[in-house]
């Protein structure tokens, strides 16, 4: 790992999840394992900053992402995301975050079970603020995942 980190504007929900399943104390950032698809958006849309670029003070309200050394690509000249790459790396993480939910709930799809236990003790497992609009984002979520499992069944 280097110590490059870039910063990312990420929903509560999906920040606090960052922090609590991928933190790393020693670094005091986020770090993907590998073989995850952040990681992959980062080795693919990592590019050197812009002449332009200047590093200022990070925004405490952002998500601190450390940037890992890849083969081949110094992360001392390759440490920048354009726009477009941090909206790439936000959405793998929420396809990320979604197949977390998928995996553990799935299983509860089929049965009659009061969804707001369910999603309060999902948040409590990975570190969610249970706060109102965590739990809407999360229920929403869910509710979408639970009408394409039963439109897909037979």
């Amino acid at each position: 790992m280097s110590q490059y980190t870039l910063y990312l504007k990420a929903p509560d929900y999906l920040a606090q999840w960052l922090r609590h399943d991928f933190w790393d104390s020693a670094t005091a950032r986020v770090v993907f394992p590998r073989g995850s698809a952040p990681r992959a958006v980062l080795h693919a849309l990592l590019r050197k900053p812009p002449r332009n670029h200047r590093d200022t003070d990070p925004d405490p309200a952002l998500l601190p992402v450390g940037i890992p050394t890849f083969k081949g690509i110094n992360p001392a000249t390759f440490n920048w995301l354009s726009d477009c790459g941090r909206s790439a790396l936000l959405s793998a993480c929420k396809k990320l975050f979604q197949a977390t939910l998928f995996n553990e709930l799935h299983e509860l799809f089929g049965h009659d079970i009061r969804i707001t236990d369910i999603i309060y003790d999902f948040m409590d497992r990975h570190g969610i603020e249970p706060t109102e609009k965590n739990w809407e984002t999360i229920r929403q979520m869910y509710a979408r995942m639970r009408k394409r499992s039963t439109r897909n069944t037979p």
